[in-house]
């Protein structure tokens, strides 16, 4: 088990701990750290999840700088997510095709004046 992986169970451990006592600064923070881990891993969409519930709960608990953190943290995650989804999006529109050369969506290797040419492609 890789150190990231043993700080996320104990950092759940920790939000679940929180939470059976009621203590909602303890839940914001684990929130934030379960967020921040969870961008390190690359999985954004669940790390924004976790960094909505931090700011919210920092804000119902007067929290202000905690709230900004989670606030920018969700942000830079939220961008994060969508230039993936745009890159992945791109990219697959630019796979090669298989043999017989039907080439719809991706490059045309040359125009008729010799220049390279996008065809269909999305930027």
């Amino acid at each position: 088990m890789l150190n990231q992986d043993k700080m996320q169970m104990f950092v759940e451990r920790y939000l679940e701990l929180s939470n059976e006592l009621k203590y909602r600064k303890g839940e914001s923070g684990a929130y934030l750290q379960l967020g921040e881990l969870l961008t390190q891993k690359g999985d954004y969409d669940t790390s924004t999840k976790h960094f909505y519930r931090a700011m919210k709960i920092a804000e119902e608990t007067g929290d202000g700088e905690m709230k900004e953190q989670a606030k920018v943290n969700f942000g830079m995650a939220n961008a994060s997510m969508k230039w993936t989804n745009h890159v992945s999006t791109i990219l697959s529109g630019l796979q090669p095709q298989g043999e017989g050369g039907n080439n719809e969506g991706g490059i045309d290797e040359e125009d008729d004046e010799g220049e390279g040419v996008y065809d269909n492609a999305s930027v």
